[in-house]
């Protein structure tokens, strides 16, 4: 049956048209984003409904949210936001997203702006998570390429690029496949193993004869037995295949 006007205006808490319920989204900016509760809320201007006064601290409304797990996302100071009011409520503000001033989408990693083709969550230092249907990778870098690891689907292939270093720390590190099984050997000892080995074959001069039939062989002096390569030349942690 039809709802009678008296009572739909009781469901949404105002009269109709009155001035003291605000629904609907309203452009705001940040004021305030260090929530004392931690709860993920900030203030904001909302010059359609509250003027200059910044309002309440504004809940926030996000894909999902649970006993210390969901999505945490706040915007920056400044930054534009779309506010709501429960039930239409100037005291029960929401932040409910955001919205871009022209120019503002965020750009990909290492190129222009973003593409339909592509998903970006880009902070505003330019860490940047981004999905490419057209190139088909998937991208954590710093905005600029220099310092990322890319996933390719396209051509099965990961890159991992670093500034300075790139660490891989593990018990175990299998370089090939999980069943790699062969020790990787450890360069330096290798090397100074080598050395060692070169200067006493160099050291080694066996006199011999002076002159044919003339006079008697001299022996060569005594020699350091050679030394037996050792299993510390060996990782126990990094194999190879």
């Amino acid at each position: 049956m039809p709802i009678a006007i008296d009572e739909l205006e009781t469901t949404i808490g105002g009269p109709i048209g009155g001035t003291d319920r605000f629904y609907g989204k309203y452009r705001g900016t940040v004021t305030n984003n260090m929530d004392p509760l931690q709860q993920g809320r900030i203030q904001a201007l909302v010059p359609e409904v509250l003027g200059e006064v910044p309002s309440g601290w504004a809940v926030p409304c996000v894909p999902y949210a649970g006993p210390l797990a969901g999505c945490f996302s706040l915007p920056v100071v400044g930054a534009a936001v779309w506010i709501e009011f429960e039930a239409g409520d100037p005291s029960r503000p929401i932040w409910t997203g955001g919205w871009w001033p022209a120019p503002g989408i965020p750009t990909a990693i290492a190129a222009g702006p973003a593409q339909p083709t592509q998903r970006l969550w880009r902070t505003e230092t330019g860490l940047t998570v981004q999905m490419d249907d057209l190139a088909q990778t998937v991208t954590i870098g710093d905005g600029f390429g220099i310092q990322m690891v890319e996933v390719n689907m396209m051509t099965a292939t990961v890159t991992v690029k670093g500034l300075a270093r790139v660490v891989t720390e593990a018990p175990l590190v299998h370089h090939g496949s999980a069943s790699a099984a062969h020790p990787h050997v450890k360069g330096d000892l290798l090397l100074a193993y080598l050395t060692q080995l070169v200067a006493m074959l160099q050291a080694h001069i066996h006199p011999g004869e002076t002159a044919a039939g003339v006079l008697p062989v001299t022996p060569a002096p005594p020699q350091p037995v050679f030394p037996v390569p050792t299993p510390s030349l060996l990782s126990t942690k990094v194999f190879v295949e």
